[in-house]
């Protein structure tokens, strides 16, 4: 078993996108958009990288209450089983399994799946008038659905994750570049 094959970039397949934080002026509306991997990805990767018997999983509460994950992994060599920890938190949504979920998914990350993803750079669309709406407290808001279906939109990441392009496909059947990393930067001054 190879450990540092935990380490290795996961596939883009792998990687969903998230509306994040939607804000804008009286020029443009922009969005963040996260990065993020299933918890069935780390799943994965530990099976393929150490075997389905060789690792395994515990959960408990810290002193304040918070929920903490600890992904262990037997190494032969040692004769023992080596852990890393990290705390979740609840989700919008399913809160317990949230917490349960993102727990394991960062005690993933401190084995390195997927950590290239805190590596990315920040991902922001120009929203076009469609996308958004402006509620009744001047708040921004993502109408837009999911970043994740295929037929409607398209990601590209470079090998080395620094590179992002995104295209969207519009009513009209026409596809349109909507993110590309190097001249998006250029006009979003935000």
């Amino acid at each position: 078993m190879n450990l540092q094959n935990l380490q290795k970039p996961i596939d883009l397949e792998h990687i969903s996108f998230m509306p994040n934080q939607v804000f804008g002026n009286s020029n443009a509306v922009w969005m963040n958009i996260l990065a993020y991997k299933d918890a069935r990805v780390d799943m994965k990767v530990l099976d393929s990288v150490c075997g389905i018997e060789n690792w395994q999983t515990e959960y408990k509460r810290d002193s304040k209450g918070i929920l903490q994950c600890g992904i262990g992994i037997y190494i032969e060599s040692r004769k023992e089983w080596v852990w890393k920890w990290s705390n979740g938190t609840e989700s919008q949504f399913e809160k317990q399994k949230g917490e349960y979920s993102d727990a394991f998914k960062r005690a993933g990350f401190m084995w390195g799946i997927g950590r290239e993803l805190y590596d990315m750079p920040r991902i922001v669309l120009t929203l076009d008038e469609s996308e958004y709406k402006i509620d009744g407290n001047n708040n921004y808001k993502w109408i837009g659905g999911s970043l994740n279906i295929e037929s409607k939109w398209k990601w590209w990441l470079s090998d080395d994750r620094k590179a992002i392009r995104l295209e969207k496909k519009y009513s009209n059947g026409e596809w349109k570049k909507r993110i590309d990393t190097e001249p998006y930067k250029k006009e979003y001054n935000g």
